[in-house]
């Protein structure tokens, strides 16, 4: 049997839900015995998995608690083959338990060496958790080389102990309905071109880049729309920003959509931008939303931040952009926008790759064979 325990797990819409949860489906349809601990409350599509489900909800505290309690009881009842944790939180408690496990870590819940001078003690007390913490780990899975570097200039992990393996993904395709193709239908009208991000809508994810290169663009490119999918704490003001540049045509917000839809939007996009830079300690450590377009045939726009290069093969699967440089990424967004050839060069390339080295069925072993 195989435990993976996680914070993030579907229902939750994320990327390390997304993660998580493409990699209990993957082990399972390989024919490995899994059972998911996951927080939160019962959900009623939990029975009609592969995999066993069971969910942690109440005061965080307690509920680590009861679950590394409960890890340490299937230890002693069951042939626990490996453990993996979707980060160094879902170890923490389980010091002294001798079955091999495997940790990921993502970039962003790393502290950052240059917050020290700003931030000593609590830089220090976040520090010392994490590397107790990994001492319960046999193998750190790191989901890019940024990350991977990162964790040993911030944490000094060793080389060895570390291995990058980049986070799996699956499309859905065959769940598309008619209604989905209707209500994407009436969302794109007869726009022309289409640029997409699908991203929590955060202030590091850059979306404001994108609406000025848009707001520029615009006289070139007069059906232009930018569809940004996902919610999160800067959508207000985002979107006050897009009435502010009277861009309300050209931008729209779509909150979060189903997996259905998104393939249907990314299918009909000419182009997925994401322009990420560095806030306190929030970072793009890799980027899925990229392979996800890359999947779709989708040539892509990013920045050179984090462990964006490692998602996004530049001048292969698309440009990258300075970080923060508003004219770079205009720019770039107009080279590719201009040149139809090159976009869907691009895009096949980055389908191919992405059929090649990031599809879960052909994942999945790297990670059963990390230690």
């Amino acid at each position: 049997m195989i435990i993976i325990t996680t914070q993030c797990f579907k229902p939750k819409i994320g990327g390390i839900e997304a993660l998580m949860t493409g990699m209990a489906e993957a082990m399972s349809k390989v024919g490995k015995e899994v059972i998911v601990l996951a927080d939160g409350k019962k959900d009623n599509i939990d029975k009609d998995e592969l995999y066993q489900i069971v969910r942690f909800s109440g005061w965080k505290p307690l509920r680590r608690r009861r679950k590394a309690r409960f890890i340490r009881r299937l230890i002693q009842s069951k042939n626990i083959e490996k453990i993996y944790a979707d980060s160094w939180k879902s170890i923490e408690l389980l010091n002294g338990v001798n079955i091999k496990t495997v940790v990921l870590a993502h970039g962003t819940e790393i502290p950052k060496s240059y917050l020290k001078a700003s931030f000593k003690i609590t830089y220090n007390y976040k520090r010392n958790r994490i590397v107790k913490s990994y001492k319960n780990s046999h193998r750190i899975v790191a989901n890019s080389h940024y990350t991977k570097d990162l964790m040993m200039a911030s944490l000094k992990v060793k080389s060895n102990k570390i291995k990058v393996i980049h986070p799996g993904v699956d499309i859905y395709n065959e769940f598309i309905l008619a209604n989905d193709r209707e209500n994407v239908k009436k969302i794109l009208k007869d726009s022309s071109p289409i640029v997409t991000t699908l991203a929590r809508v955060e202030k590091r994810k850059g979306h404001k880049f994108i609406i000025n290169a848009i707001k520029s663009l615009k006289s070139k490119y007069p059906n232009i729309l930018y569809l940004i999918a996902g919610k999160g704490p800067y959508l207000e003001e985002i979107s006050k920003y897009v009435r502010d540049l009277q861009l309300e045509k050209n931008v729209m917000f779509l909150g979060w959509i189903s997996e259905p839809e998104k393939s249907l939007i990314l299918q009909n996009s000419d182009l997925f931008a994401m322009t990420p830079s560095i806030v306190g300690e929030s970072v793009e450590g890799f980027g899925m939303s990229f392979i996800d377009a890359s999947f779709h045939g989708v040539a892509l726009i990013g920045t050179n931040s984090g462990g964006i290069p490692d998602a996004l093969v530049d001048k292969k699967t698309g440009l990258l952009c300075e970080t923060e440089n508003q004219k770079d990424i205009t720019e770039k967004i107009d080279i590719l926008l201009s040149d139809e050839r090159l976009r869907k060069e691009m895009g096949n390339r980055g389908k191919e790759r992405a059929e090649e080295f990031f599809i879960w069925k052909n994942k999945v072993q790297e990670y059963l064979n990390v230690i």
